[in-house]
């Protein structure tokens, strides 16, 4: 069978799966949730459940939180540098999540940056503005459960 083929043989294999869950802001009090849908990198996706609750410290950068390094390992996986607002990414060279609320420091003007290529696992799920209002509250170094 050629690459090809087998190629195909992998993709049809692969069934797309959402899943939602949790992401609580302990020192805020407050939580969101986020569609894990392994469309785009189900390897890093079925990691990231493998690896559920995960109770973590969350960074800011710019409008970007990120996660300590968790233990996921897992490998680019179709990975990009520009991102689509409210994109949840596993970031393989920091083994973190990110949520990207708005644009990073190295954004360009309508476009969000990642630091560095990162695998799309996701979506923030916001049902009003009072719920995106919870990314400004959060502060540097917060613990963080998702599950």
């Amino acid at each position: 069978m050629s690459i090809v083929g087998e190629f195909k043989m992998y993709a049809s294999s692969v069934e797309t799966m959402k899943k939602q869950i949790r992401v609580i802001f302990q020192d805020v009090e407050g939580e969101i949730s986020v569609e894990l849908d392994n469309s785009h990198s189900p390897k890093t996706v079925q990691k990231i459940i493998e690896n559920l609750p995960l109770e973590v410290s969350i960074h800011r950068w710019g409008e970007e939180l990120y996660t300590e390094e968790t233990q996921i390992a897992e490998v680019p996986e179709n990975a990009k540098i520009t991102v689509n607002l409210f994109d949840l990414a596993y970031w393989p060279e920091g083994k973190a999540l990110c949520l990207f609320f708005g644009p990073t420091p190295i954004s360009k003007a309508g476009e969000i940056q990642a630091y560095s290529p990162v695998n799309i696992v996701g979506k923030i799920i916001a049902h009003n503005n009072e719920e995106l209002n919870i990314f400004s509250k959060v502060r540097d170094g917060a613990k963080v459960i998702f599950k």
